[in-house]
């Protein structure tokens, strides 16, 4: 049974918050392997990939979902987590 999922990089915010974290280890370590892959970011970003915990994917999902039918803030996060508890995948392990 496997906990996590492997995704590709797609979502723009993602690709740019990779992009500053990787220029900002650069920046404070001169490190060149980061400068090569800033040079080549186009090649390499299609390089990275999203290591992200099922649950934690479901748990998002169902906060999405929460809050396109109007909630917002502690409300929202508490009837994702409800719907996370009755997830089926969740209880099975899925």
């Amino acid at each position: 049974m496997q906990m996590v999922e492997l995704e590709k990089l797609s979502d723009t915010d993602e690709i740019e918050e990779i992009w500053k974290l990787i220029q900002r280890h650069q920046t404070y370590t001169k490190s060149e392997r980061a400068a090569k892959i800033l040079a080549d970011w186009e090649d390499m970003i299609n390089r990275f990939v999203k290591v992200i915990p099922k649950d934690y994917k479901r748990m998002l999902k169902s906060l999405k979902e929460a809050k396109e039918q109007g909630l917002s803030g502690e409300d929202a996060i508490q009837a994702a987590f409800e719907a996370n508890m009755r997830d089926i995948a969740r209880v099975g392990g899925g």
